[in-house]
């Protein structure tokens, strides 16, 4: 049951396409409301500049061509293993239980496949289909907003980036690009240690008889909103250039969503027009 238009609703397929029609759209609506984003503003490429002449600021020392080497099927076949098994799946409908029954059959093909993907520079564009799913909040549930979205993606795509993921974060850490404040999606870093290291810094300043202060800001869908331009212009900065550079581009663009709602593995479900996304 969802309010459209001033009108409560229970069918269900127009409840997904009215869904995904403000989902596609959010980061737009966002952007739009911010009297100094670059988008709105039509800065985007000033901001880009800026953001670069920032980082020439800082980084003196220019960085080594990252390349990307090919995995193998022992490789392959230990990410599959590290996989949780869940039952949902994307829109493939492959859950990764299945996968992981299947892997001695197909983990000579995933592998080569990813090999073609890090030598071409392609990442494969069925592999960029999301399935929205909204999860309620808190509020009125009639309204669209107290719902968020979960995003699920085939399960192949996470293969894919997990290979992307261990060459990319290897050449930020031996080039030291990344600060020691970066305590999200590292190894051995989690959130516990990021408390820890603030409460420390603060009780020491406070034991030193030093004021402390704290400024904390709320970033509405962070992610979402990032760049995509901005983003490319930095991955090159640091040295992701050629063909990896081309992937990372081929990876963020023409990516695809639509809503499912009361569907248990894809089957008996409603579904909404896949949409592309823009951010």
């Amino acid at each position: 049951m969802i309010e459209i238009d001033g009108k409560i609703t229970t069918h269900q397929q127009t409840i997904a396409e009215k869904l995904n029609n403000y989902y596609v759209p959010l980061v737009d609506n966002i952007t739009n409301n911010s009297n100094n984003n670059p988008i709105n503003n039509n800065n985007g490429d000033l901001n880009k500049i800026n953001s670069l002449n920032y980082l020439y600021s800082v980084f003196k020392q220019s960085f080594t061509n990252t390349k990307m080497k090919n995995t193998t099927t022992y490789k392959i076949k230990k990410i599959i293993e590290e996989l949780k098994s869940k039952n949902s799946c994307g829109y493939n409908e492959i859950m990764t239980k299945i996968l992981k029954i299947s892997s001695p059959f197909i983990v000579s093909l995933l592998t080569y496949t990813r090999n073609r993907m890090l030598l071409t520079g392609t990442f494969p564009e069925r592999l960029k289909f999301s399935e929205i799913k909204p999860m309620y909040k808190s509020g009125d549930k009639a309204f669209i907003t107290n719902y968020r979205l979960i995003s699920l993606l085939p399960v192949f795509s996470k293969i894919f980036e997990k290979v992307i993921y261990k060459r990319l974060y290897y050449h930020l850490t031996s080039n030291n690009i990344l600060v020691k404040e970066q305590f999200g999606f590292r190894c051995n870093n989690s959130t516990e240690i990021a408390i820890y290291t603030l409460l420390n810094n603060i009780l020491s300043h406070l034991n030193n008889n030093i004021i402390v202060g704290g400024l904390f800001c709320d970033l509405q869908n962070g992610f979402d909103c990032a760049n995509y331009d901005i983003l490319l212009s930095k991955i090159k900065f640091y040295g992701i250039s050629g063909v990896t550079y081309k992937l990372m581009e081929s990876y963020l663009r023409n990516r695809y969503q639509r809503v499912v709602i009361n569907a248990h593995n894809n089957s008996n479900g409603h579904f909404s027009k896949l949409e592309e996304v823009q951010h």
